[in-house]
């Protein structure tokens, strides 16, 4: 996407290359073949540019996203105990700081269902 000061200005180009092909009709075709060329080169590089521009921004918001979802997060593996309940290993609860009666936050996905004996 370009900008609105981009979009003026993309428009008195195209403007000015109008009245320069009205005002020249005298000159050259090869030399209106080669600014219409210019011109055309102009466009593509600046639509380059714009597209890059966007790529780096999506992978630094990516890349953004994920430094904060592996700051304070932690992925283990646990049992789910009697009355539903599951337990945080100690050395989790140190690394991520939290205390006995602090609000934590789970996503649960199960991976496999213990077998039982009939």
């Amino acid at each position: 996407m370009s900008s609105m000061g981009e979009q003026k200005e993309q428009q008195q180009e195209q403007q000015q290359y109008k009245k320069k092909g009205a005002s020249s009709s005298s000159s050259s075709s090869s030399s209106d073949l080669g600014s219409f060329a210019s011109h055309i080169q102009l466009m593509q590089m600046d639509m380059i540019k714009q597209m890059l521009s966007m790529q780096i921004d999506a992978m630094q918001n990516f890349a953004n996203t994920l430094q904060l979802l592996t700051r304070f997060n932690a992925v283990f593996k646990t049992t789910v105990q009697s009355n539903g309940r599951i337990s945080i290993p100690e050395a989790e609860r140190k690394a991520l700081g939290i205390e006995e009666g602090d609000l934590v936050q789970v996503i649960i996905i199960p991976l496999e269902k213990q077998k039982r004996e009939a």
